[in-house]
């Protein structure tokens, strides 16, 4: 019996010092996880040198559709009707558009917060639930190229399609912003506290019980608008949780004017006044002049 309570008790200390921290923690190098989530010696040489600067993979080859629907940290189980992969033509325009978006970007900046894989396919998902664009988790972002999301235009001068169709890229930014949100640590506390608490979309879903009560949109609008400016957030869904109204901020300041976001959105309101404050300095803290590339976006598009 003492034998076997011996026994047990040098078991116990075996495995408490297995499960012990090291001393000096590392990288362990054979995981193989770098080298499986990263263009193949093949690749050409635009697509290496996107990898490079910003640690994001431009990807267009798979061989089984379900290649793309198996991310790095996430799946979808949804997508039960094919991925079809991107015609020859539009390999060339694609690259372009994805040099174009991550241009915009600081190296440190993508480095560590934009997803591991940019994904161009022809479509996703079956005919009826065609996807235009999708987020596999924070790590990758797919896009269906050419794209043909309502009000998306045809590639017709791919050098500047990234400049010309502000519908495309807007909503690539919105799609970033959730994925960038997502690889935060926390949210930006003074961000946060530059506004009102976020409330799970209460105030929101109580404005849209109303209109569906009584049909009147004029109200509906207006209700919103006010939620929104009150709040300090971009659009009255940024009440829900910063994961909604991130995403807002960063579509418009990469994609707008200080002028015009001045005029249409700090004026009136003290609170969305603080917020910009607050994400333009931490955009900045990452060598990211992030209103610039708005204020060029805006001059580039003639509007």
């Amino acid at each position: 019996m003492k034998a076997r309570y011996f026994s047990w008790l040098l078991l116990a200390a075996v495995s408490l010092s297995s499960c012990s921290k090291e001393d000096n923690p590392g990288f362990t190098p054979d995981l193989g996880i770098a080298k499986k989530y990263m263009p193949p010696a093949d690749a050409p040489a635009e697509i290496k040198a996107m990898y490079e600067h910003y640690g994001v993979w431009m990807r267009m080859d798979f061989n089984d559709w379900k290649e793309v629907t198996n991310g790095v940290l996430a799946t979808d189980p949804i997508n039960r009707w094919g991925v079809g992969k991107i015609e020859p033509a539009y390999r060339s325009s694609a690259t372009i558009y994805a040099q174009t978006l991550l241009s915009q970007v600081t190296e440190t900046f993508a480095k560590r917060f934009f997803p591991l894989e940019l994904f161009f396919v022809k479509s996703y998902s079956g005919s009826f639930w065609k996807k235009d664009i999708t987020t596999i988790g924070r790590s990758r972002l797919i896009i269906c190229w050419p794209n043909e999301m309502y009000g998306a235009l045809p590639v017709t001068d791919p050098e500047r399609h990234y400049f010309m169709d502000t519908v495309l890229t807007r909503r690539v930014w919105q799609e970033l912003g959730g994925q960038i949100a997502g690889r935060m640590e926390q949210p930006i506390t003074a961000f946060v506290l530059g506004g009102k608490a976020y409330d799970n979309g209460e105030a929101y879903d109580k404005i849209l019980k109303q209109y569906q009560q009584d049909g009147d949109q004029v109200a509906r609008d207006a209700a919103n608008a006010e939620l929104a400016r009150n709040g300090g957030y971009i659009s009255a869904n940024g009440s829900r949780s910063f994961e909604s109204d991130f995403p807002d901020w960063l579509s418009l300041i990469a994609t707008e004017s200080y002028e015009n976001i001045k005029a249409k959105y700090l004026d009136n309101s003290p609170a969305r006044a603080r917020k910009y404050e607050v994400i333009i300095r931490h955009f900045n803290s990452y060598g990211w002049d992030i209103q610039k590339i708005g204020n060029e976006y805006r001059q580039k598009t003639g509007n």
